[in-house]
């Protein structure tokens, strides 16, 4: 799909204005930029950016919680889903970016000041995070680690309606049956309307 064909969906399935659609471009100027610095994004991807990772993370937008205050999107890599969100909702929401990645931070911290977006950028292991008494509503993650793995790391930053929006592959299911703990775990399998393959567990502990 052509990046006209994605806009023009984004603006119509997503109550995106144009305002944002200009940040959404400014950033992927900046991030085929840095590209050619670091490796940001899979080089296969990079004909495809728009809807491979610009659509694949406004997808979530449909399933945030309508009152959320915080979201932490965990191996966050160059913001994605994360930043994208953040660039979506505006000042409104307190997004929290984590990656143990010190130059994709470095990226983060360029493109944030380039599109004009706050944000707080964690350049550390999760682990290793210090927010205070901050308690998340909402964990994202892309394809990052596995999912008994996510939660543990981030069992100190929740609260019991907190929300895991986590994008897996073709071995989702299975990943989840495999789980230690997924007979605790309240979970939907949203497909991605990216790659027929994928999906979005929507879990609640």
């Amino acid at each position: 799909m052509n990046k006209d064909l994605v806009i023009e969906q984004i603006i119509n399935n997503y109550n995106v204005s144009r305002e944002t659609i200009d940040k959404i471009e400014l950033y992927v100027e900046c991030l085929l930029d840095w590209q050619n610095k670091f490796n940001l994004i899979g080089k296969s991807t990079i004909e495809n950016v728009w809807e491979r990772h610009i659509l694949d993370s406004i997808q979530l937008l449909k399933l945030l919680p309508k009152n959320y205050s915080h979201l932490m999107d965990i191996g966050t890599g160059a913001g994605l889903p994360g930043f994208i969100i953040a660039i979506c909702e505006g000042e409104e929401k307190d997004i929290y970016l984590v990656d143990s990645n010190k130059k994709k931070c470095s990226f983060l911290k360029h493109v944030a000041h380039e599109c004009n977006i706050r944000v707080k950028i964690y350049a550390d292991r999760i682990e290793n995070m210090d927010i205070g008494t901050t308690k998340i509503d909402v964990i994202t993650a892309r394809a990052f680690s596995s999912i008994d793995n996510i939660i543990r790391l981030t069992k100190p930053y929740i609260h019991s309606k907190t929300k895991y929006l986590l994008q897996k592959g073709i071995n989702a299911k299975t990943e989840l049956t495999n789980s230690k703990i997924s007979s605790q775990l309240n979970v939907k399998y949203v497909s991605s309307i990216t790659n027929k393959d994928a999906y979005i567990l929507d879990i609640e502990i």
